[in-house]
């Protein structure tokens, strides 16, 4: 099934954008030299083939790469052992000048090289032949040495293609008379392939023994169907005979997951994993939306303003509930999602989900009302994948994402069970872990909210209440929810009293109230009296508003004392009724909170 969707993707783009996508036989390469030849194949200069493009370092920093140019060539083999296979007018100076490290390997790459073009070219009636075929007979084995043509950064492994010196409008892969050459070979070779029945188009033609690389995994070029072991070989059926796919299907569906794993509005890239989607039919602006949903803020890069404003406007429509109809979007069209990461050599298939746009936003917005809770507004109100699983991350870097957070995260939100409890965990772990530091920062929103959704998916899958809400429930009667309130309050009384503390009651406190409340609170207590004396002879208001406060949340303790411990779902409470109680502080002043009606205290 995913083959064939893939399959149907390419066929799509073929429809829609036929002169972005490469035809069978030829592929979108990353270039960064080009050869400038005369007619008799000597070398006139050398090109950078190079974009520099801006980007932002942490810090907002601005900085320029060079990436290099992406290009429509004769697609390049799969490479592997010692013995890899030349490329056809698009290779590396490894290969077109022999200059690998050792002698063996370095002849090797600049015989076949050679060997490949001859076979290709040869009888060719072309000016751009002639002198492809005349620079490989004149070009220096080894050396890169030109005498006045510069030649500095040909070894630097970056692929090369070829120039006339008389046609600089196109290169010598794209003239007529060529890409037929390269076709009639790529057909001669298929002749001698083996016929069978291809499991995803069913049809009757040759197969790919060997399937293409897939592009976007670093230094990685894995595959994603391939046997390369004498261990799997069965019924002496070698390599792609395995699994027979027809060399149409398989350049179709290679082409197809390059071209998603590329698009930065098809993809999301989670550290060593990627998440691509796309629609079964054209849908651009359903795709748009799904982009958004998943990539937050990112997912709109390319818009313009309006087309952004009005994106946004679907949005809060959508995560409002509104139905697609509602909006004349396409209710039906079915989207796929897959993850996939590299082993290497391998591409390994995480998870792959099938839902039509509607099913898909039910999930999404399901996801999101879980984890949402009201927050300050600079953060964000529906946070991304990736914005969660950073917040997991040791000073949140993506490196650091722990690895099994990406697919059980994903995994959850598609199938609507609980959140995994690895996330729950490392949630708790980074606001432990940070609170000392700097508690504000620890203590976030997003953090607040995958706690809060991991404890009421966790509920509903019980069929227990769900007991977390997205404010401040003054009625919640759990004691590690009321805890919570209680360090929230009289880190309030402290900061109202002193302003300004070079460590609050949370920074000193939180850590060890999560951990021993019986041991923690009755100290904070005794301490808190002479700030509350102090905002009484300050602000009387205040100090009435907050000690009734403190009251009513005392009042729901029991007799019996604080609690000893808190397990991990009450430390998750703890924090939820702590960020509720600190946001409540937030929303300003009323009159109840200034104090202009209240005189006098609560007695509880």
């Amino acid at each position: 099934m995913i083959l064939q969707a893939l399959c149907g993707f390419y066929d799509r783009m073929v429809e829609e954008q036929p002169e972005s996508i490469a035809p069978f036989g030829f592929a979108i390469t990353p270039v960064s030299k080009c050869i400038v030849l005369d007619i008799e194949g000597n070398i006139v200069q050398v090109l950078d083939r190079v974009q520099f493009q801006e980007y932002f370092e942490k810090k907002n920093v601005k900085k320029v790469k060079a990436v290099p140019q992406r290009l429509l060539t004769p697609q390049q083999p799969k490479r592997s052992g010692k013995r890899p296979e030349p490329a056809f007018l698009c290779e590396n100076a490894n290969f077109l000048f022999g200059i690998y490290g050792d002698s063996d390997g370095a002849n090797y790459r600049f015989e076949a090289s050679r060997d490949l073009h001859e076979q290709v070219l040869g009888g060719v009636e072309d000016e751009g032949a002639v002198a492809v075929l005349s620079f490989f007979s004149k070009r220096k084995k080894g050396s890169l040495d030109y005498g006045d043509i510069d030649t500095s950064g040909l070894e630097d492994g970056g692929n090369i293609v070829f120039q006339l010196e008389d046609d600089m409008w196109n290169y010598v892969h794209e003239r007529p008379a060529i890409r037929e050459a390269w076709t009639n070979y790529l057909n001669s070779r298929f002749e001698e392939a083996g016929i069978g029945q291809c499991l995803v188009t069913g049809e009757v033609g040759p197969i790919a023994r060997i399937h293409g690389n897939l592009d976007g995994f670093g230094q990685d070029k894995p595959t994603l169907v391939g046997f390369n072991k004498d261990s799997f070989v069965s019924y002496r059926k070698e390599q792609g005979e395995n699994a027979p796919i027809s060399e149409s299907a398989a350049f179709k569906y290679v082409t197809a997951l390059n071209l998603l794993i590329n698009d930065k509005n098809h993809s999301l890239n989670i550290h060593d994993e990627k998440m691509i989607f796309w629609a079964e039919k054209k849908a651009d602006l359903e795709e748009q939306i799904v982009d958004s949903m998943l990539n937050g803020e990112a997912g709109n890069w390319k818009l313009d303003e309006f087309s952004r404003r009005k994106l946004s406007g679907l949005m809060d429509h959508l995560y409002n509930g509104t139905s697609p109809e509602q909006l004349d979007l396409n209710a039906n069209v079915r989207f796929f999602v897959l993850g996939l990461s590299s082993n290497k050599t391998r591409a390994v298939i995480r998870y792959f989900y099938i839902n039509t746009f509607e099913e898909f936003l039910e999930k999404i917005r399901r996801h999101q009302s879980d984890i949402y809770v009201k927050g300050a507004p600079w953060e964000p109100e529906h946070p991304s994948f990736s914005q969660i699983l950073l917040e997991t991350a040791l000073r949140r870097e993506s490196k650091n994402i722990p690895p099994p957070h990406q697919s059980s995260l994903i995994r959850s939100v598609m199938t609507g069970v609980p959140y995994p409890n690895s996330l729950y965990m490392a949630m708790l772990g980074r606001i432990r872990a940070e609170a000392s530091d700097d508690a504000g920062k620890a203590i976030n929103r997003i953090r607040i909210g995958v706690i809060k959704g991991y404890l009421n998916r966790s509920a509903r899958q019980m069929k227990q209440e769900e007991r977390m809400s997205e404010v401040l429930d003054s009625n919640e009667k759990a004691i590690p929810y009321r805890l919570g309130r209680l360090l929230a309050i009289l880190n309030k009384a402290q900061l109202e009293a002193l302003e300004k503390v070079n460590a609050s009651v949370v920074d000193k406190y939180m850590n060890a109230a999560l951990a021993s409340p019986q041991q923690v609170f009755p100290t904070l207590l005794t301490n808190s009296q002479p700030h509350f004396s102090k905002i009484n002879k300050n602000h009387k208001g205040r100090y009435i508003y907050l000690y009734n406060l403190l009251l009513e949340v005392l009042g729901e303790i029991p007799t019996s004392g604080f609690p000893k411990t808190l397990n991990a779902e009450g430390q998750g409470q703890f924090l939820v009724g702590f960020f509720h109680q600190e946001q409540d502080f937030y929303k300003g002043k009323n009159k109840e909170q200034s104090g202009e009606d209240n005189d006098s205290v609560v007695e509880v």
